[in-house]
C-alpha cells in the first residue's frame, strides 16, 4: 500500500511538473542545445542582456532561443521552456505544428515560407525586418583570386542554390550571377564549393573577426566588398490548432513589443554578429530589391 501511494504521489507530481513546462520545439539535427548552454555558461535566459558570440560560426540560432523565452516572460508566459528537440523535416514543413501536436518554435521562419499556412499558423511580429537579414558569397580561402572579384565581373561566377529556399533562390534571380540548382542537404552544396564544382554558395556572415568560416576543418571567406539581401522578414510561429496556442502567440507578440521599444531586438542582432558591421559599407548585389528608403542609406 505504501508504495501504491508513493507510485500515486510521483505521477502527480511528475504531471503537476509537466504543467509548469512549456515545450518549445528545436531541430534535432544540429547541435543547438551544447551551443545554447556554452552561451549561457550558467545564466539564466531571462538574465542574459550581453548578445556577443562565445563560439565561432552562425550564433543567431541560439540568440532566438533567448529572445524567445525574454519575450514570453515579458507577455505574462512565466513557466520554464523545455527544448525538444524533433526531426528537421517535421519542423521545415511545419506539419506538427499544422496539425497541432507542435505548439511553437524556438526558430523563426521566413514569412514567405509560411503565408499559405496562416489559417493554421500564428504569425508573431517581425524578428529580423526585412532588409537586415545580409549574407555574403562564400568561397574557398585557397581561391585567391575569386575573393577579389569585382562585381563588374559577377557574370562569370557560379553559385549552388536550393530552389526550395525560396528567399535565397529569388534573391539570387535578381543578380546577373550564374546559379546551379540543387536540391540537398547544405553540406552537400558547401562541398560543391570545396570540390570547385561551383564558385560559391550564398551564406550569412561568420561571427569571426575576418568573417571565415570553419566547417569540418575546411576554410571559406565571402567575395570582398559585395553582399546580398535576402528579400523578406523573419517571424516566430504558433500553432493555431494547439490549445495553448492563442494564449502563447499573445504572451509572445506583447513580449516582442516590449523588447522591440527597449531596443533589445536590434541589440541582441547586432552584437550577435548577425547585423555585421564589418560588411556595413560593402555593396549590395540587389541592390534593386531593397525598399526606396533603405536604398538612400
Amino acid at each position: 500500500m505504501k508504495w501504491l501511494i508513493w507510485g500515486i504521489l510521483s505521477l502527480y507530481t511528475c504531471h503537476l511538473y509537466a504543467h509548469n513546462q512549456l515545450v518549445v520545439d528545436i531541430m534535432s539535427s544540429e547541435n543547438f542545445s551544447q551551443r545554447y548552454n556554452e552561451f549561457l555558461n550558467g545564466r539564466s535566459p531571462l538574465d542574459v542582456k550581453s548578445f556577443y558570440p562565445t563560439t565561432k560560426g552562425s550564433h543567431i540560432e541560439i540568440i532566438e532561443m533567448v529572445l524567445l523565452q525574454q519575450a514570453l516572460f515579458l507577455g505574462g508566459e512565466t513557466r520554464e521552456v523545455v527544448f525538444n528537440p524533433k526531426p528537421s523535416v517535421n519542423i521545415i514543413e511545419f506539419s506538427d505544428m499544422i496539425s497541432g501536436d507542435s505548439l511553437i518554435l524556438a526558430r523563426s521562419v521566413w514569412h514567405e515560407d509560411i503565408i499559405n499556412y496562416r489559417g493554421s499558423l500564428y504569425v508573431s511580429d517581425a524578428l529580423v525586418k526585412f532588409g537586415q537579414y545580409e549574407a555574403g558569397l562564400y568561397v574557398t580561402r585557397r581561391n585567391v583570386a575569386l575573393q577579389n572579384l569585382p562585381q563588374e565581373q559577377l557574370e562569370q561566377l557560379t553559385v549552388v542554390a536550393n530552389p526550395r529556399w525560396r528567399v535565397d533562390w529569388r534573391a539570387l534571380n535578381n543578380t546577373d550571377i550564374n546559379i546551379v540548382s540543387f536540391i540537398g542537404p547544405w553540406e552537400t552544396m558547401l562541398n560543391m564549393v570545396e570540390t570547385e564544382v561551383v564558385d560559391a554558395m550564398l551564406i550569412n556572415f561568420s561571427v569571426s573577426q575576418d568573417l571565415l568560416l570553419n566547417f569540418e576543418g575546411r576554410e571559406y571567406v565571402p567575395i570582398q566588398n559585395i553582399k546580398m539581401m535576402l528579400p523578406d522578414s523573419r517571424h516566430f510561429i504558433v500553432s493555431k490548432n494547439h490549445p495553448q496556442g492563442e494564449m502563447i502567440f499573445a504572451a509572445l507578440n506583447r513580449g516582442l513589443k516590449i523588447l522591440r521599444a527597449q531596443g533589445v531586438l536590434d541589440k541582441a542582432l547586432q552584437q550577435s554578429g548577425f547585423i555585421n558591421h564589418l560588411v556595413e559599407d560593402w555593396q549590395y548585389v540587389n541592390q534593386q530589391m531593397l525598399y526606396p528608403s533603405q536604398a538612400a542609406r
